[in-house]
């Protein structure tokens, strides 16, 4: 039998790798595609062609996304339960460049760009599909 993990070596860990749930992933992966000038590094499709993983790499950071799915135990999406309960912060060179594409692409702009008390250029958009 092995041992039990010591606290630090159960809670060590390389990654955390935000999920999104979404309504149409399809649209979600054409979205971030061009925010992100990237393609997927992965990209996994029902038999019927719905998405059911997807994932991303921005710099050294991942993110997954997938169709709710609710009849394969999927997450609930932002637009499903009328709010999102996650903010997703992205630390990018260029705050103002940044918003301004992500409004192009079709998310909507909650706080435009400010110089923070805290040193930090800071706004707020809202994608497409309720992550904010």
């Amino acid at each position: 039998m092995p041992r039990p993990l010591r606290r630090e070596e159960a809670i060590k860990s390389k990654e955390l790798v935000p999920d999104l749930s979404v309504t149409d992933a399809k649209q979600a992966v054409a979205f971030y595609s061009r925010v992100f000038e990237t393609k997927p590094l992965v990209l996994l499709r029902m038999p019927d062609g719905w998405v059911m993983h997807c994932q991303f790499r921005v710099g050294d950071a991942r993110f997954f996304l997938s169709a709710e799915l609710p009849e394969h135990g999927g997450t609930p999406s932002p637009a499903s339960l009328g709010a999102t309960t996650v903010a997703i912060h992205l630390y990018v060179d260029d705050c103002d460049a940044m918003l301004a594409l992500m409004k192009t692409c079709g998310a909507t702009v909650l706080m435009e760009p400010l110089n923070m008390f805290w040193g930090e250029r800071f706004a707020r958009a809202r994608d497409p599909f309720g992550f904010e």
